[in-house]
């Protein structure tokens, strides 16, 4: 349809990956020295992704950015207060959300 309006699609999606592929790396430069690289981290960020997309509720971007503000204090927290539990806490309050909203914080309920 956005083809037939005379838009170039190929550029566009070539673009919006150019774009995507830019924030990744400049996120990667940006964060590399303050969280410190190792072995086995991209599990860890993957993992992480997926607890604040389930949080948020999905195709929310309101609720990911809630999601991930939260994620963020429960794990600071965690490591502050409890340092060896701190990923549990995160993931007890994914089941808490889930049993509260099984479609997350600011997710739409599927009829």
């Amino acid at each position: 349809m956005v083809s037939a309006l005379g838009i170039n699609v190929g550029v566009v999606f070539t673009g919006v990956f150019a774009f995507g592929a830019g924030l990744a790396a400049l996120s990667g430069v940006l964060g590399g020295p303050l969280i410190g690289m190792y072995t086995g981290m991209e599990s860890d960020i993957l993992v992480t992704s997926l607890i604040v997309v389930v949080i948020g509720g999905l195709g929310s971007w309101k609720g990911s950015f809630i999601g991930a503000i939260l994620i963020g204090l429960i794990e600071t927290f965690g490591k502050i207060w409890f340092p060896s539990l701190s990923m549990l806490i995160v993931f007890l309050l994914m089941v808490v959300v889930l049993i509260i909203r099984p479609q997350g914080l600011f997710g739409r309920e599927v009829a």
